[in-house]
């Protein structure tokens, strides 16, 4: 079975208008809020779950030093808010069987 990738909005919309009975604007128009109130959830700093799926939440890294490779010049990199994902239990373990 090739592989395949969804690289889009649009090709994950196709997918499934496939499956479901409702037009391509109108699934359009579900993902199109869903990530957009994913982000703002992010923005404000809150966590989202969707259960059996997985978790986003955003972390502080630590402020630190780093040196420019080129020049070898040691900078200060600042503390910022970094996104992260946890995978679920019941989804890592479905990936492995594959």
């Amino acid at each position: 079975m090739p592989k395949t990738t969804i690289t889009g909005k649009n090709q994950l919309t196709e997918r499934i208008a496939k499956k479901v009975k409702l037009t391509k604007s109108e699934i359009d128009s579900v993902i199109t809020n869903l990530l957009e109130e994913t982000k703002k959830a992010l923005v404000k700093g809150e966590e989202v779950r969707l259960q059996g799926y997985f978790s986003l939440k955003t972390t502080m890294t630590k402020p630190r030093v780093a040196m420019n490779l080129q020049t070898k010049k040691k900078m200060k990199v600042p503390a910022k808010r970094v996104p992260k994902c946890k995978f679920s239990i019941s989804l890592k373990e479905a990936i492995s069987k594959k």
